[in-house]
């Protein structure tokens, strides 16, 4: 029982900071823009008990939706594979749906010299069960910036809480930074934490590159590692933009 609590912990944690790019953008996409987001996250995490967890999406799919004009609808529906071990044994294996997340993001103001373009998001999260019900099981509050240091250089980062129903309040930090290399490719460079009472302060350090292959497609490349914990992954995301007016 011990060894699956962690492993529901570890779960929480991808959630929330385990994506190719995990930086959420301080502003919603326009009114009536439709916007799909299909990810792939290979990761590989090795704990002080000998544990080994290996988890693969396959894929997620993100959903962003220009309900309004400063209001951004979302739903994100993860499947994934995963499997920890002990001593090399197989203790826990899963592949399924992980929880749906339904939310929006609120744009509150643009950039003002220094002070950062700023939006509100939040997110629900359901757990699917067999009576094809769902349970709600958490919830992520974020404030999403950005500033625009140069015509090639920007800095975004989000500060945040996320809530598990059956586990402690976490609170987590995401920094980004990019620089155009080129008019169609950016790289990136980027710090994630996150923290609870019961945990320590997990970082992580990710690089990547993003390339534009039309005006309405992007593909995403990025690997990672724990600065202070055992954690590696490396992941790959295409972004598609719909008008639909």
């Amino acid at each position: 029982m011990q060894n699956i609590n962690y492993l529901l912990f570890i779960l929480l944690f991808y959630k929330h900071t385990l994506n190719a790019q995990t930086v959420e953008p301080s502003k919603g996409i326009d009114k009536n823009k439709f916007q799909i987001e299909l990810e792939s996250i290979y990761s590989i995490d090795k704990k002080e008990n000998n544990g080994l967890s290996k988890s693969i999406s396959t894929p997620n799919f993100l959903f962003r939706y220009g309900f309004l004009k400063n209001i951004e609808l979302q739903i994100a529906i993860p499947i994934i594979k995963e499997k920890y071990y002990e001593e090399n044994e197989l203790v826990y294996a899963t592949h399924k749906f992980d929880d749906t997340q339904l939310g929006f993001s609120v744009n509150l103001w643009n950039q003002k010299k220094w002070l950062p373009e700023a939006a509100f998001m939040t997110r629900i999260y359901l757990h699917y069960l067999s009576n094809l019900n769902f349970n709600y099981v958490g919830q992520t509050f974020s404030l999403n910036l950005s500033n625009t240091l140069t015509k090639k250089l920007n800095l975004n980062y989000n500060i945040g809480y996320a809530f598990e129903k059956n586990t402690q309040l976490s609170s987590f930090i995401i920094t980004n930074l990019t620089y155009k290399l080129f008019l169609k490719g950016l790289i990136f460079l980027e710090f994630s934490g996150n923290n609870t009472k019961t945990h320590n302060f997990l970082q992580n350090i990710t690089t990547g590159l993003s390339y534009n292959i039309e005006e309405s497609l992007t593909l995403d490349f990025s690997i990672a590692k724990g600065l202070n914990h055992s954690l590696f992954y490396t992941g790959a995301r295409a972004t598609w933009i719909i008008n639909t007016k």
